[in-house]
């Protein structure tokens, strides 16, 4: 008769917690562009399930992207996800991977 799940709660997990794990990124991105923090390379994790999430964790300042819940359902997931990372980030134009980390952050073109 008590909570079975962790923290008495549970947690977020999965689709649900990318929108948030994206802002953090983000964030901690600024930070390190603005001196405020040292600089260090930034994990890009929660919720990768496509290239096209992986994509977006990078483009907000991941220097590297981890899959996890998307292996419960498919083991093959990361090698999916990295295929389609490489295919979304050529249909975009980026010659390397480590011209599309942190993207976002770049002004706008007038």
């Amino acid at each position: 008769m008590r909570p079975a799940l962790a923290g008495d709660t549970g947690g977020l997990s999965g689709p649900a917690i990318r929108p948030v794990a994206v802002r953090c990124v983000y964030q901690v991105h600024a930070a390190m562009r603005s001196g405020a923090v040292p600089e260090v390379p930034i994990m890009g994790m929660g919720g990768i399930m496509t290239g096209l999430d992986a994509l977006e964790f990078v483009l907000a300042g991941a220097s590297g992207v981890a899959v996890g819940t998307a292996v419960f359902n498919d083991p093959s997931a990361p090698l999916r996800v990295l295929e389609e990372l490489r295919q979304a980030l050529a249909e975009r134009g980026f010659a390397r991977f480590a011209d599309a980390v942190g993207r976002a952050h770049q002004p706008r073109p007038a």
